[in-house]
């Protein structure tokens, strides 16, 4: 006859379900399947998902599909309710558990979120933003005294970069925030070389 699973062999069931797939979860990068983004994203949906504005609300800031965190979610709702089991009755126990596995569940999908974007962000090269529009958002100063600051879209992506003045740009002159401007070369990896847009021919 068929009998109902106790609530201990539930919970135990979960947590065993749960953390298996957190440790393959952990174990995939070594397995050959990291070829894609945190969790196994590809950042080319963040890219897509920021062009359509998906991130403007503020659920935009968690992956909710993340295997990562349903698995941690399925995973502490199963030890947790272990725990509970001990002090307190089964309905308490099961309410403790289902709460600290979506408390869980939400956390990790915030970091899982927060991986992505910048694993997205290092996925922009600066060289992609050549010939681009940009808004300087720190003033630039002369070439010999440092980089500002500019903002730009790239793939999709709202970016913010370090940015210099042209080799040809006259000494002591500073590019004031606000101004629009053209990149026109990538001084390094992480630097863009630009001009006002006055000074396009």
């Amino acid at each position: 006859m068929f009998t109902m699973p106790s609530l201990q062999s539930v919970f135990l069931f979960l947590a065993v379900v749960g953390g298996a797939l957190v440790l393959l979860q952990g174990l995939a990068p070594l397995l050959g399947m990291g070829d894609h983004g945190a969790d196994g994203h590809d950042v080319g949906a963040l890219h897509h998902d920021a062009a359509n504005g998906a991130t403007a609300s503020p659920l935009g800031a968690f992956n909710f599909r993340s295997v990562r965190a349903i698995a941690a979610g399925v995973a502490f709702t199963g030890i947790g309710g272990l725990l509970a089991l001990r002090r307190f009755d089964g309905f308490t126990s099961l309410a403790l558990a289902l709460l600290l596995g979506g408390a869980i569940y939400v956390f990790v999908a915030f970091v899982m979120r927060a991986f992505t974007r910048l694993e997205a962000d290092h996925s922009v090269h600066p060289l992609s933003a050549v010939g681009q529009q940009a808004v300087v958002s720190l003033p630039i100063p002369s070439r010999e005294v440092g980089p500002g600051k500019v903002r730009l879209v790239v793939a999709g992506r709202h970016v913010e970069w370090p940015a210099v003045q042209a080799e040809s740009a006259l000494p002591g002159s500073t590019i004031d925030a606000g101004t629009p401007v053209q990149v026109v070369d990538a001084a390094d990896d992480t630097t863009l070389t630009v001009v006002p847009i006055s000074h396009v021919s």
